[in-house]
């Protein structure tokens, strides 16, 4: 049947099919961006929501903590140790990826999913734009951990380009689990790749230290923790970041390409042009984070370990000198507080003067540090470094300075009962000044034993039987009030072990040597506590504590007196000279030391 015109008016479907299919093609084309953005919020999503992504970032978190928690608070340091959360969550996103873009070929759904309008090479783009859904996890990692750390007081300011770089790693793990897909539908092909990322964040087994920050996020192998403030490429995070971001577009393109349709010439074009232009931006980057730290800036940070004193700021109260890098002032309340409060209960102080430092060190040769370098100047450096005021055994004299002590940079916690051991730390320290016990005794090495004749070298003393070092323990707990539990077992009451000074064999107390290390030393080693002034300066705990400051403040000068002894401090006191436990045995611990006899 016809219409009264010439054309027909019914069409077959043989002469109707190739404007149809004209038609379709202009429709899928114009409809691509759309439905890629709709599959891609679709992805999302399911990404947000995901029950693996949110355990990835509760486990991320973990290991943040785990990382931060006994380490002071540097935003120099603490930047770069959210990324080990980063890695932790990557691995759940490049799973979680993988498992999504492989699910056609998992399922045996390959023929269906082919029926769809939208092309596999549509699907794998929606996927690559759907990993944004992953970046709100990274970012409440990034921001729980930047809010605790300012909450701690943390020092410095975090850098963006690190917590970019954070992630950029998330997303590029996702992209890799997408491209492992293509090919490997199976779960355990992802969780394969979870495990190399996490391989390569590792320190022991990386094969080229000096490229150190060319690895995904790499752990442990920097001294971060250690700088007296942030240093310019060290590390290079947006250098890093530029990497990271290379990797993930990478990840992408070879994702696309392996799902592309050949007789799309034209696209698959582009998509290599991508990749090119990926791997010049990772080249590009790489060579930027292998470009030596500038001399300049290792100098001055050398003279700053070196000679702290030209670069501190130093303030004084009540006979105390604090002297702390810039940047550390917050810290000055926190470390006058134990001192003060020690000081509140001394009749009379000496007349010099104590001083407070803080020091940093520095392990060189490092090739993170120093690659592209020549060896001498490195050596030159090595040696600087060394002469730190905490590694010097004393003045031109050869003697230690007088009433100093010193505070490693990266070591005052500020929580817990880490922070309540520095307090006590700190405390003890300047008990011991008000005392007058020496913070190191000067011993001899013989002339034969050395090849320029005797030299001086330091020794702890340890002031055996003697009632100032009873009352220095005493001043130091009723300043910063440890918990009974801290006093009766653990930290302060770890057992007894024995030290030779001259011909008698002393029991020492283990709870002046913390596993951690102390938060204060002195130049060289302190003086070592003794398990009988620990047991008496417990027992004057017990005591009204009115009564044990007005006996050690009317006879004050005598409790000075080294040949007083703890016994006659008991008997004053009218209590009883606790009993000593049996001496333990310990390896490690010198066998000879000196008796505190200034």
């Amino acid at each position: 049947m016809t219409a009264t015109g010439s054309a027909p008016a019914l069409h077959g479907p043989d002469a109707a099919d190739p404007a149809d299919r004209y038609l379709r093609g202009r429709t899928t084309r114009s409809a691509a961006p759309r439905t890629v953005l709709s599959l891609a919020r679709v992805e999302g999503s399911l990404l947000v929501r995901s029950l693996l992504v949110l355990a990835g970032l509760l486990a991320a978190g973990g290991v943040v903590w785990l990382n931060i928690r006994s380490a002071e608070p540097l935003w120099w340091n603490f930047g770069w140790r959210i990324g080990l959360g980063q890695v932790v969550l990557g691995m759940a996103v490049l799973v979680a990826a993988q498992l999504a873009a492989g699910r056609a070929r998992r399922n045996g759904m390959t023929d269906l999913y082919a029926s769809f309008p939208a092309t596999a090479g549509t699907r794998t783009l929606a996927h690559l734009a759907g990993l944004l859904g992953a970046v709100p996890a990274s970012l409440v990692l990034i921001g729980a951990v930047v809010t605790v750390a300012q909450l701690l007081g943390a020092i410095g300011t975090p850098s963006i380009a690190v917590l970019a770089g954070g992630v950029l790693l998330v997303i590029a793990a996702g992209a890799a689990g997408i491209a492992i897909s293509t090919r490997f539908p199976h779960p355990l092909a992802g969780m394969l790749g979870a495990l190399v990322l996490f391989a390569s964040s590792g320190q022991s087994h990386l094969p080229w230290a000096a490229g150190l920050w060319l690895y995904p996020w790499a752990s442990f192998g920097d001294q971060l923790g250690s700088l007296p403030g942030p240093l310019a490429g060290y590390p290079p995070g947006g250098a890093h970041a530029l990497e990271l971001a290379g990797l993930a577009a990478f990840a992408g393109v070879v994702a696309l390409a392996l799902t592309m349709r050949r007789a799309q010439a034209r696209a698959r074009a582009l998509v290599v042009a991508a990749g090119i232009v990926a791997l010049a931006l990772v080249c590009l980057a790489g060579a930027i984070e292998l470009q030596p730290i500038p001399t300049r800036d290792l100098n001055h940070l050398i003279n700053e370990i070196a000679d702290p004193a030209a670069t501190q700021h130093c303030t004084t109260g009540s006979q105390v000198r604090y002297c702390l890098y810039p940047g550390f002032g917050s810290r000055l309340p926190a470390l006058e507080a134990p001192v003060n409060a020690v000081l509140a209960h001394v009749p009379a102080r000496p007349t010099r003067p104590l001083t407070l430092r803080q020091v940093a060190g520095l392990s060189l040769p490092d090739s993170t540090l120093t690659h592209g370098h020549p060896n001498r100047q490195v050596s030159r450096w090595d040696a600087q470094a060394n002469r730190t005021p905490a590694n010097r055994i004393g003045n031109s004299a050869g003697f230690p300075p007088a009433s100093e002590v010193f505070l490693p940079v990266g070591s005052w916690p500020d929580r817990g009962g880490q922070l309540a051991d520095a307090r006590f730390d700190l405390a003890l320290v300047a008990a011991e000044w008000a005392v007058r016990i020496p913070s190191q005794a000067i011993g001899s090495i013989p002339p034969e034993a050395g090849r320029g004749g005797a030299k001086y070298v330091p020794l702890a003393c340890v002031p055996r039987g003697q009632a100032r070092e009873a009352i220095a323990i005493w001043l130091a707990i009723i300043a910063t009030h440890p918990s009974v539990g801290e006093l009766t077992g653990g930290r302060y009451g770890g057992g007894y072990v024995g030290v030779k000074v001259g011909n008698s064999l002393v029991p020492t107390s283990l709870w002046a040597y913390p596993e951690n290390g102390l938060a204060v030393s002195g130049p060289g080693l302190g003086p070592q506590t003794t398990d009988a002034g620990y047991l008496l300066a417990n027992a004057m705990t017990k005591l009204p504590e009115q009564k044990v400051a007005r006996v050690v403040r009317d006879d004050w000068n005598r409790w000075l007196d080294w040949h007083t002894t703890d016994a006659q401090l008991a008997a004053t006191l009218g209590i009883p000279m606790p009993r000593v436990p049996a001496i333990q045995t310990q390896q490690g611990r010198p066998e000879v030391d000196l008796l505190c006899t200034t």
